[in-house]
């Protein structure tokens, strides 16, 4: 938590008194085995000028419990909130304004910790623990607000649990790779046998010993079945990453588009306040000389008219910007005192070079190793018509120690005659599909490439539009300025004014959306080109 307030004085509480004070707060939480910390910063005596700041910095902290059943959190924010509101409360009547809070946890591993990945699976969760603990897991919100937004987001695509989700599903992929390669390695497997044998029931005779099996065995043919497996499997771990990929791709465009919503309705509701309180003063003029009988008082109704469809739309833009603020918490958290403008760190050219190399395209690369992937199962299913031979050893030491010894050496092959034609009818479902994944392909790069263009059509139609619309914004303010001076030599009236406001309004709006459409026209084509990848890059 952070408090901030300006230097004014402080009626003689000194830095060491306030954070002795909060410190004693604090104290029945450290009797729950918490952990809390008062730090005390900036001007507060001699200041070099008023826009000198002072801070309280309060840490509170508990470790984190690790069970079986995953990570559980120590504590939750209503175990803490009394005090949090205690403290608040007597900062505020120092002057101090609070900063907000951020939470983060902080998973340390060490020797007594190292097998919890391992010792999770041991136990089958129950359903209802599983999802009761899941809840606490969620998409968590640690940024400063003044970072660039392009950190900011990388952060929240980094952190996003589909993100991590398709992250691990890449990993497995990659140990399918390697699992399948350990078959054309040689297989050796051994056995030990420690007992006794009774050789005749009616007999009080027991042979015990140890009995000793041991073999090798290394694939020499089997008409490319494990070569085929091992091509699809690589293909599929192919997939994996382009999958995670087109995910941050999405996320990103998802998480971008929330914050660019909410600065965009934030923006109008400001132009609106803002032309209010323009208007007020105006009104009550336009009422002051209708009440005299020096104009008509359809004028006054005319203008209250206009800034009641005004209200309205402000009041319509403070439910959306409600609504806009959940879309916005579901990836950023909180909602930050100043919502900055989101402008990408992406050129066009950017862009220009990714198309031309379409190797990079996260949807052009999961169509392709779709397609790999199921042409190898194909050679696989017509592999598995041809025979298999292998080179086997195997060496037996019996349990009776009278009987002798074993070693064997052959070439063993096998081949399947006759199956019912289930072999046949698994090839042609394969082919089927091989064929599906070709126009899937060949679909893809249509979709993708009609989706570019348009987006490129959209950045520069948008481009054009706002230089129109700033000349328009331009001829406004200077009409404002004419009419201004119009007014004070009775040459215009001041319902006039009002409409022109009201024009301005409009304009602004309209600025306001064009630049939000093409920053999301600019992350969108991020999103389809893989970029948001690389957005580490950027910043």
């Amino acid at each position: 938590m952070k408090y901030l307030k300006e230097y004014k004085g402080f009626d003689n509480k000194s830095p060491d008194g306030v954070k002795l004070y909060c410190d004693d707060l604090l104290a029945e939480l450290r009797d729950d085995h918490f952990k809390t910390s008062v730090e005390v910063s900036g001007k507060w005596l001699k200041p070099l000028s008023m826009k000198d700041k002072s801070y309280v910095h309060i840490n509170i902290s508990k470790r984190i419990r690790y069970s079986e059943q995953d990570l559980l959190f120590a504590f939750t924010w209503s175990d803490i909130k009394e005090y949090v509101d205690v403290i608040t409360k007597y900062l505020s009547e120092l002057g101090f304004k609070d900063m907000g809070f951020g939470s983060k946890i902080v998973r340390k591993i060490d020797n007594t910790q190292s097998n919890l990945g391992q010792d999770r699976y041991k136990k089958i969760d129950n359903v209802d623990l599983l999802l009761e603990t899941k809840n606490n897991v969620r998409q968590k919100n640690v940024y400063d607000q003044y970072m660039p937004f392009q950190k900011i987001l990388s952060d929240v695509i980094s952190n996003h649990p589909e993100v991590q989700a398709a992250q691990y599903l890449e990993k497995a992929a990659e140990q399918e790779v390697a699992a399948s390669k350990g078959q054309i390695k040689p297989q050796i497997t051994g056995s030990l046998n420690a007992g006794g044998i009774q050789e005749n029931i009616d007999s009080s005779k027991i042979t015990s010993g140890v009995g000793l099996n041991a073999g090798i065995s290394q694939l020499i043919y089997d008409g490319g079945q494990i070569i085929s497996s091992i091509g699809k499997k690589e293909a599929l771990f192919e997939k994996a990453i382009a999958n995670k990929r087109l995910v941050k791709g999405r996320i990103g465009f998802e998480a971008s588009n929330a914050w660019i919503d909410l600065w965009n309705l934030n923006e109008k509701l400001k132009e609106i306040e803002s032309m209010n309180e323009h208007a007020s003063p105006i009104l009550a003029d336009i009422k002051r000389i209708a009440k005299s009988g020096l104009i008509d008082r359809t004028i006054v109704d005319n203008v209250e008219n206009s800034l009641l469809k005004v209200s309205m739309t402000q009041e319509k833009l403070k439910m959306d910007i409600e609504i806009a603020k959940l879309r916005f918490m579901n990836f950023y958290g909180e909602v930050p005192d100043n919502v900055v403008e989101p402008k990408s760190p992406f050129s066009l050219n950017i862009f220009e070079d990714k198309i031309k190399d379409k190797k990079s395209i996260p949807s052009l690369r999961l169509a392709a190793a779709e397609l790999i992937a199921s042409r190898q199962e194909v050679n696989a299913i017509l592999g598995e018509f041809k025979p298999k031979v292998s080179f086997n050893l195997s060496a037996n030491s019996p349990l009776d120690t009278d009987d002798d010894a074993s070693l064997a050496v052959g070439i063993q092959s096998t081949y399947t005659f006759s199956d019912g034609g289930a072999l046949k009818a698994r090839l042609k479902v394969a082919e089927a599909k091989s064929s599906e994944m070709e126009f899937n392909l060949e679909n893809a790069k249509i979709k993708v490439m009609k989706s570019v263009e348009s987006d490129f059509q959209l950045l520069t139609y948008l481009s054009q539009s706002r230089t129109l619309t700033q000349k328009r914004l331009q001829r406004n303010t200077q009409s404002l300025k004419v009419l201004k001076s119009q007014i004070q030599t009775g040459q215009s009236k001041l319902n006039n004014l009002i409409d022109i406001h009201i024009e301005r309004i409009g304009i602004i709006n309209n600025l306001l959306d064009n630049t939000s459409q093409y920053e999301k026209a600019k992350y969108s084509l991020a999103s389809m080109l893989g970029v948001f990848s690389e957005l580490e890059t950027y910043f």
